[in-house]
């Protein structure tokens, strides 16, 4: 598989919520999937979500896509190279855990995934990424 589809998208946002519900007590979030270019394949909000969840998180997932790291890893980045984010001339560019490239079997960026709302973001996120292609 060369980019996510629609079905394994759906898988993966399932995956998610029933990691939440097992390990997280079932808190209000936001997840989205995108494909390796960072166009958005699925968003879900959960009802009681924070509503700025529905910009952040399709924007942690895009992120991971593009430059093809976890968000927190950029986050790093720009911390360490005392870099701008603006920098990066993309308006959509978020530097918050959360968002975490999905690989295929031969370890391509396929997509990425993005949670938003919880307190563990990047660490939910990173659980769905590393099983997505198993779903």
């Amino acid at each position: 598989m060369e980019n996510i589809t629609l079905a394994l998208a759906k898988k993966v946002g399932d995956y998610a919520e029933a990691v939440v519900a097992k390990e997280y007590g079932m808190k209000p979030f936001s997840v989205a999937i995108c494909d390796k270019d960072g166009f958005l394949v699925l968003f879900n909000k959960l009802d009681g979500a924070k509503l700025l969840t529905i910009n952040l998180t399709p924007n942690k997932a895009y992120t991971a896509a593009r430059m093809g790291v976890s968000t927190a890893d950029f986050l790093k980045r720009l911390q360490q190279d005392n870099l701008n984010i603006a920098y990066f001339s993309d308006d959509k560019f978020v530097g918050m855990p959360g968002g975490v490239p999905i690989y295929n079997d031969q370890q391509q960026i396929i997509g990425a995934v993005g949670i938003g709302g919880l307190k563990e973001d990047g660490e939910v996120a990173a659980k769905v990424a590393a099983a997505a292609t198993n779903l």
